[in-house]
C-alpha cells in the first residue's frame, strides 16, 4: 500500500529528531505494520550513503599540488552519511506543503469521521484531530460538531452538513459540501486567512465572525463582524462582505449576485415551502383532495440498523429575514401519520448575529396526533421544547431561529408535513 504524504512526512520528521513521545510511537507502529514504510526510511538511507561517498571521493581526488596519501576512517564516513541524511529530511520536510490540523472540542449527535486515506469510522470522540484530507459529517438535523482551530479560531457544524479539510496555497482550506456552518477566525492565526469552499463559491477571510448555508446550487454568507471576500464560481466575481451584511450566491451568473444590509430580526415565520430547492428537505408528494402540499420525510441512516424519518425547513433558505424566538413563541404544524407513535419536533438556534448556540426539541405523544391516517395540527409552546446538553439554558428565548425539523422513527408512519410555522407569543402573556 502507498504511502500518503503524511506518513512519509511523520517518517522524515523521525530521522530529523522532531517528534514527541505519541508521535514516535506512531512511527513505530507504522514501521512494524507498513512494508512500504521501511522501504522508505532504506531509500533515503541509501541516498544519504551515496551523496557521503560522493563527498568522500571528492575529497580525495589527487591534486596537482601536493600528493597526500587518504586514510580511511570509517566512522569518519558513516557521521558524514547521517548528517546528509538529516539534511536531505530536513530539505523534504521544508518543501512539503504547509499542513494544517483542527481538534474536535465537542460533540452531539450521529456523526461520521472519513479519513483522507478513506477509512470511515461511525464514532467520533472528543479530542480527534482531522488532518488534510479528512472529512467529518453530522448525520442527523439534531447533531453538530465544535472544531478548535488553535489560537481562538472555532468552527461549528450542525444538522446535515459535510466538512472536508483542505491544503489551499498554505492557507487553512475547508470544503462545505453541505449543510450549516458558523465560524469565528481570530487573527491570532498570524495573518493567515481561512478559505472556506462551497458548490457556488469561496469565502475568504483572516478575522471575522460569519456563518454560511449551503445547498446544492446556492450559497448564502452572513458576516456578523469583520470582513470576508466571497467569489461567485460561476464567473469569478468577487464582493466584500463586511459587518452587518450578507449576500447570496447562486450558481447561475443570470441571478443576482450583491452584498446587502442584513435584515431586521421578525418574530414570525410561515415557511414558504416551494420557495427554493434549500428551504425545504424532504420528498415531495402528489396534491390529493385534502392537501394542496405535501412533504413525505425522508429516511436517514443515522448510524447501523438506526433509520430516521425526517423533514426540515430552513428560514434563511425560505427567503425570511432573521426570526427571533422570543419567551412565549409557538410553533404549529400541520401533517399527516399513517401509524399510532409518537413525532418530535425540534429546533435550531444561534446567537443574533452570533455564533452557533445549540439544539432544541419537543416529542409530540400520539394522543396529541388524533386518528391515524387523518391530518393533524398541533401547537407546541416554546416551554416545551428542551435542551439537547446539559450546558444550554432551559429555553432559547432571546436566540434567532434558524430551522425547523420533524422527525418519526417508523418508515410505517408515512410522515408528511402540509404546513410549518413559526408564532409569536399570544397578546397578554
Amino acid at each position: 500500500m502507498t504511502l500518503s504524504e503524511e506518513q512519509n512526512e511523520l517518517l522524515l520528521r523521525h530521522l530529523n529528531g522532531q517528534l514527541g513521545p505519541d508521535e514516535e510511537a506512531k512511527v513505530a507502529d507504522l514501521l512494524r505494520d507498513n512494508v512500504m514504510a521501511r522501504a522508505f526510511l532504506r531509500s533515503v538511507a541509501e541516498q544519504a550513503v551515496v551523496v557521503a561517498d560522493v563527498e568522500r571521493l571528492d575529497q580525495h581526488k589527487p591534486q596537482p599540488a601536493k600528493v597526500v596519501t587518504p586514510v580511511f576512517r570509517p566512522w569518519k564516513w558513516a557521521v558524514a552519511a547521517a548528517a546528509a541524511f538529516v539534511l536531505l529530511a530536513a530539505f523534504v520536510i521544508a518543501t512539503t506543503p504547509p499542513r494544517h490540523t483542527v481538534k474536535v472540542s465537542d460533540i452531539l449527535g450521529p456523526c461520521q469521521y472519513i479519513a483522507a486515506d478513506g477509512k470511515v469510522r461511525d464514532e467520533v470522540k472528543v479530542g480527534t484531530v482531522l488532518r488534510v484530507g479528512d472529512t467529518i459529517r453530522t448525520r442527523s438535523s439534531s447533531a453538530w460538531v465544535k472544531l478548535d482551530l488553535n489560537g481562538g479560531s472555532l468552527m461549528t457544524i450542525a444538522g446535515r452538513s459535510r466538512l472536508r479539510l483542505l491544503n489551499v496555497d498554505g492557507r487553512r482550506g475547508f470544503q462545505l459540501a453541505y449543510g450549516n456552518l458558523w465560524a469565528t477566525v481570530a487573527q491570532s492565526l498570524k495573518g493567515k486567512a481561512v478559505s472556506i469552499q462551497t458548490p457556488t463559491s469561496t469565502v475568504e477571510t483572516k478575522s471575522a465572525q460569519f456563518d454560511i448555508e449551503v445547498h446544492s446550487t446556492t450559497s448564502i454568507v452572513r458576516v456578523n463582524s469583520g470582513l470576508a471576500n466571497v467569489e461567485r464560481l460561476a464567473d469569478g466575481q468577487t464582493v466584500d462582505v463586511a459587518t452587518d451584511h450578507q449576500v447570496i450566491v447562486p450558481i447561475s451568473r443570470n441571478r443576482k449576485f450583491a452584498v446587502i444590509r442584513q435584515p431586521k430580526p421578525v418574530n414570525e415565520w410561515s415557511c414558504r415551502l416551494i420557495a427554493s430547492s434549500g428551504a425545504v428537505f424532504g420528498k415531495w408528494l402528489q396534491p390529493d383532495e385534502k392537501n394542496r402540499v405535501r412533504l413525505g420525510a425522508t429516511p436517514l441512516l443515522i448510524g447501523k440498523k438506526n433509520t430516521i424519518f425526517v423533514a426540515s425547513f430552513s428560514v434563511q433558505c425560505s427567503s425570511s429575514p432573521p426570526v427571533l424566538i422570543e419567551s412565549g413563541s409557538r410553533v404549529r404544524i400541520r401533517g399527516t401519520t399513517r401509524t399510532e407513535g409518537p413525532i418530535y419536533f425540534g429546533i435550531t438556534t444561534q446567537r443574533i448575529k452570533g455564533a452557533f448556540f445549540g439544539k432544541y426539541t419537543a416529542k409530540i405523544e400520539t394522543g396529541a396526533l388524533g386518528q391515524a391516517g387523518e391530518p393533524w395540527q398541533v401547537e407546541v409552546p416554546l416551554s416545551q421544547f428542551k435542551p439537547k446538553t446539559k450546558h444550554l439554558p432551559g429555553s432559547p428565548a432571546g436566540m434567532e431561529l434558524t430551522d425547523i425539523w420533524i422527525v418519526s422513527r417508523e418508515e410505517n408512519a408515512e410522515l408528511e408535513i402540509h404546513s410549518v410555522k413559526f408564532l409569536p407569543r399570544e397578546v397578554g402573556q
